[in-house]
């Protein structure tokens, strides 16, 4: 018998990105991308980046350490919603030379489809500049379209 989970979820509010330097990433954080820093509990190194509803945590690595090669982080990247003309945001990206390494391409992500970007910030983490819209039309046939109207049949 299944027994009923107490927890219900309405979502991600914060995650934390180890950095190296934080004067590097403060100023790819806030001064690129346009986030600000809420708060700073310095005796730990850590930057509370506000990013909508949801916090992006810096913090630093202790002396000594290094960050793991991007295979062994245990994340692929980090998705953030954001608002504009993606041809506009990509020409800014490029002007402030953001290696951007995917896209603009349609993903389908919790909000639907979307237009994205994909960029490394300074440490490499790479990060899934997601639009809440589609940026270039969709071309499909009436077939594919109606059958992505629908959920795939459920497998047994």
């Amino acid at each position: 018998m299944k027994s009923h989970c107490a927890m219900q979820f309405e979502g991600i509010d914060h995650v934390v990105l180890y950095i190296t330097n934080s004067e590097r990433s403060l100023r790819f954080y806030t001064h690129v991308l346009g986030l600000t820093v809420e708060r700073v509990i310095e005796d730990i190194q850590i930057y509370q980046i506000r990013c909508g509803r949801n916090l992006i945590d810096l913090r630093v690595l202790p002396a000594g350490k290094a960050l793991a090669e991007k295979e062994g982080r245990g994340m692929d990247h980090l998705c953030l919603m954001m608002q504009g003309d993606v041809d506009e945001i990509v020409a800014y990206l490029k002007e402030h030379q953001v290696p951007i390494v995917s896209g603009p391409v349609e993903l389908y992500g919790a909000t639907g489809f979307g237009t994205s970007v994909y960029v490394l910030d300074p440490d490499g983490h790479t990060l899934e500049l997601k639009a809440n819209h589609a940026q270039y039309p969709i071309r499909t046939t009436a077939k594919e379209a109606m059958a992505g109207l629908s959920r795939p049949p459920r497998k047994p």
